[in-house]
């Protein structure tokens, strides 16, 4: 065994940095060939991460979901006295939130609109699919108000106001 003041590559045969490490790992666990359970964990990895990255995807929308809510929430607090003063006190939150938003859309999953200059100037209607998570429907709108500084209203299914939060 390597004693305190030893090191892996200062003993009789020099050895690589993992390989050291395995047999530190063996040696203080007392398993015997610890590298074959270690191939295996990491072939476990391997063929678990599409599972992982399944979950973790939409968990991470759940969290920006909370955490505009929370920002929103400290935005009334700290603006609470200008409400008072001002009409448009949201107005610095929406932008702050549709420009998080956009960003998340374009760089995680790139976010495109096509057709865009296409949407009237009056009322209109846009039709469109949304899947489990309604996520393309806040880039829309977040990329709608930050072009064209235009609300878009929803109709939705019962189930989406069943949500928390």
């Amino acid at each position: 065994m390597i004693g305190g003041n030893e090191s892996c590559i200062a003993g009789p045969v020099p050895m690589s940095y993992l390989t050291c490490l395995t047999y530190i790992l063996g040696e203080w666990t007392g398993v015997d060939h610890i590298e074959d359970y270690l191939s295996y964990a990491v072939y476990l990895l391997w063929v678990l991460f599409p599972l992982a990255v399944v979950f973790l995807l939409p968990g991470v929308l759940v969290i920006l979901f909370y955490t505009s809510v929370l920002l929103l929430h400290i935005y009334k607090r700290k603006n609470e006295i200008k409400e008072a003063y001002f009409n448009d006190v949201w107005d610095g939150a929406r932008q702050m939130l549709a420009t998080l938003w956009d960003g998340h859309g374009r760089i995680w999953h790139g976010y495109e609109i096509h057709g865009f200059e296409n949407i009237p100037e009056g009322p209109g209607l846009i039709v469109f699919y949304h899947g489990a998570t309604p996520a393309d429907y806040i880039y829309f709108t977040a990329r709608l108000l930050i072009q064209k500084k235009r609300f878009c209203h929803v109709v939705a299914d019962h189930f989406v106001f069943r949500l928390p939060g």
